[in-house]
């Protein structure tokens, strides 16, 4: 299962494995977390050599980019001058 949180285009972070534990770089335990049950699921990212990284749906959610603020919608009136 791939995150994608705008559903137009793929996040493609980067994770420098110097930086993760053995599990975390095989995909076995999330990569923010650590947590190994169940098993994440949300590729949230991959390693220099294109391997995954994977981290539980909860991580995943807290890596997402802030939302867009909503447009506001331009108004009928105009306003008027002095």
């Amino acid at each position: 299962m791939s995150w994608d949180p705008t559903g137009a285009a793929r996040l493609n972070l980067t994770f420098d494995p110097e930086d993760l534990t053995g599990p975390q770089r095989d995909g076995d335990a999330c990569v923010v977390c650590h947590k190994k049950w169940p098993r994440p699921r949300v590729r949230v990212g991959r390693l220099p050599d294109d391997a995954p990284v994977m981290a539980c749906e909860e991580c995943a959610e807290a890596l997402l980019p802030a939302p867009p603020a909503p447009r506001r919608k331009p108004s009928a009136r105009r306003a008027t001058l002095p």
